[in-house]
């Protein structure tokens, strides 16, 4: 450190400033570079077209239920996501196809198959506010996260058509959904107490 120091004592300020803000730039670079492009690409198509979405079903006073215009513009910004995740990241795999099943003994696969689950947890809660059931909403989870695994495939993008993926993405959307119905089921029965609280003690009053 002290040579490093005597070093720079004999490099002129400027020159010094201008090495600063040099490698500020070359960092900025790098972390510019380290978010793919067509992540970035996707997240802002999911973000511009759920702002469309939000101010078209306000102004078409389309659907009626505010909550199911809220599903539809966070819905479209979710599946953006997912696909700019899926398909703007780099795999860590090589081959196109892998049936065997999830390795419990390997922590990078439960990690990765953990994550798949909390990507898709959100499209249960979605379809939790419009009350579709929880086996629909699993049938709709698989069935879209079918399409992603056979798309992988059939374009040769260079990532995994994984069982492992459809099985946690399906049970990503199911507890997604699980969770947030039992959070809406206590929210009712806590407002229906605090309804019945609140007659009784008018009554008392009378």
């Amino acid at each position: 450190m002290y040579t490093f120091i005597a070093a720079t004592e004999n490099i002129p300020r400027p020159r010094l400033a201008m090495a600063a803000v040099a490698s500020d730039d070359r960092e900025a670079e790098t972390r510019k570079d380290g978010i793919p492009v067509s992540l970035s690409l996707a997240f802002g198509a999911g973000v511009l077209g759920s702002v469309l979405i939000a101010v078209g079903a306000t102004l078409a006073d389309r659907p009626r239920h505010i909550a199911h215009r809220v599903v539809l513009a966070l819905g479209w910004l979710w599946v953006a996501c997912v696909i700019g995740f899926t398909f703007g990241t780099r795999s860590g795999g090589g081959r196109a196809v892998n049936l065997a099943l999830l390795d419990v003994a390997n922590p990078a696969d439960v990690i990765d198959f953990l994550l798949n689950m909390a990507m898709f947890a959100p499209g249960g809660i979605l379809l939790a506010v419009l009350r579709k059931g929880v086996w629909p909403a699993g049938a709709l989870a698989f069935v879209g996260s079918l399409a992603i695994e056979v798309t992988q495939y059939l374009t040769s993008s260079g990532r995994t058509a994984d069982i492992n993926d459809l099985l946690s993405n399906t049970l990503g959307c199911i507890a997604g959904y699980a969770c947030a119905a039992a959070v809406g089921k206590a929210a009712h029965h806590i407002g229906r107490r605090q309804r019945y609280a609140h007659e009784v003690d008018r009554l008392s009053h009378l």
